[in-house]
């Protein structure tokens, strides 16, 4: 990666975007932006029924919510050692944090002024609550630094190019249902590849009024005739055709999402009112809002992906760029916080908040950063490990390519959170999961 950049945001990184976008988008059905992953025969009336019934068994359990930060979110910038300041200092002057920003309880540890936006004082706030633990130094051992690739490589938990599943997918593949579409959802209009499964349903939802079909600018009458078609195309077998079996299987599950979400669709539902107050113009509260709600309701959410709307690609003017890309997710991820422990559902929900890698410790010719190791993540939640759980990277001790040293795996946390959180063996998701140890991520 070059030490110049002129764009804000690398070629890689746009590539990347529009390349998720395009599977995403070859996903999603007629309704809802949801997955066609479902099983071919099962007739629809047996899905509606079975998602009650996981619904009703699930109850209670935790939840797991994977928040992206896309671009990779540098983490000197976000975080830093107070000792290290002067060597921060020598190595990117016009980007290092202010001796002022420190931490609360923390004196030798620096975070972004824009990480105390938000309610509670934002991120920071949560810290001091000890409902914050960072993850500093996180990334995996002789890290590519492609977008395209690292993404991957955190979407799956598997260190491959080849095409996977996604490691939430791969839960839902051992552990959960083969009827319920929402037990594993996108927040979004498509399915994030870390929900990608070999069989279990999945579905992309953004709220649950938009869980509906329309077809806009025609007659009410031309309206009618196609939601009638819909309803036969989901209902009827299936023929041993590969474009008939997809296009019944999409049918299928996108209306038993639509059916299932349909009550809480039209007339307000106590349970989607925000009990916090989110920010404006923010899509990541507006998601945040809406699964605060969905998880309220009888739907059987196990797992749930949203990404960020802000660019974490700093490869130019990163004071202002991550400023407002920090405050954005500082404000969205507090509120989301306030509004789960008002409804007394927080104790159930922890969140892992996560970018696909870190940024060079040297500033560049156009006050950014270029693409690097040893990132930044943290995990959120009443019932998290609060503190720093691992630790910082030396900036005394780059590797050959001037990179941070890697100091956590991001599989040892994926391991950690299956078993201290979902209560399953991480081997059946992790492959070699024995290798990346355990670290104390919930309380």
């Amino acid at each position: 990666m070059p030490r110049h950049s002129k764009h804000r945001a690398c070629d890689d990184f746009h590539a990347t975007a529009a390349s998720i976008t395009r599977r995403q988008l070859i996903g999603r059905s007629l309704a809802a932006g949801v997955t066609a992953y479902m099983a071919a025969n099962t007739p629809l009336a047996r899905v509606l029924e079975a998602a009650e019934a996981s619904a009703a068994e699930t109850a209670g359990a935790p939840v797991l919510v994977s928040v992206f930060l896309p671009g990779g979110c540098d983490l000197l910038s976000t975080l830093s050692p107070a000792a290290a300041g002067g060597r921060i200092a020598d190595l990117r002057p016009r980007l290092a944090l202010p001796d002022s920003s420190t931490l609360p309880g923390q004196s030798d540890v620096r975070i972004h002024p824009s990480l105390k936006t938000g309610p509670g004082g934002g991120i920071a706030g949560l810290f001091g609550a000890g409902k914050i633990g960072f993850l500093p130094g996180i990334d995996y051992a002789n890290p590519d630094l492609s977008h395209f690739h690292s993404r991957h490589f955190w979407e799956t938990g598997l260190i491959t190019p080849k095409s996977a599943p996604g490691w939430f997918g791969r839960w839902l593949d051992h552990h959960g249902t083969p009827d319920n579409p929402l037990q594993g959802i996108s927040v979004g209009l498509g399915v994030s590849p870390v929900l990608r499964s070999d069989g279990a349903p999945v579905a992309a939802i953004r709220a649950p009024k938009d869980a509906s079909l329309v077809f806009r600018g025609v007659t009410d009458r031309a309206n009618g005739m196609g939601l009638d078609a819909w309803d036969k195309l989901a209902a009827q077998p299936v023929s041993a055709q590969p474009g008939a079996v997809a296009a019944a299987r999409a049918a299928r599950l996108s209306k038993s999402v639509a059916d299932r979400m349909a009550p809480y669709g039209g007339k307000p539902v106590d349970a989607l009112t925000a009990r916090a107050e989110y920010p404006a113009n923010n899509d990541l509260a507006d998601g945040l809002k809406a699964l605060a709600g969905m998880l309220d309701l009888p739907l059987g959410i196990r797992l749930a992906t949203l990404d960020a709307n802000g660019d974490f690609d700093t490869h130019d003017n990163q004071p202002e760029e991550l400023g407002r890309s920090l405050a954005e997710v500082s404000a969205a991820l507090s509120a989301f916080q306030a509004d789960l422990e008002a409804r007394g559902s927080a104790n159930r929900v922890i969140t892992l908040v996560w970018s696909e890698f870190g940024r060079r410790p040297e500033a560049n010719d156009s006050d950014g950063t270029d693409h690097g190791a040893g990132g930044i993540a943290w995990v959120q939640g009443t019932r998290v490990r609060g503190g720093i759980l691992s630790d910082f990277p030396d900036v005394t001790r780059l590797d050959r390519e001037g990179n941070l040293a890697v100091t956590l795996d991001f599989r040892r946390v994926y391991a950690s959170l299956i078993e201290q959180w979902l209560g399953t063996d991480a081997a059946d998701v992790i492959p070699n999961a024995s290798a990346f140890g355990r670290l104390g991520l919930v309380a």
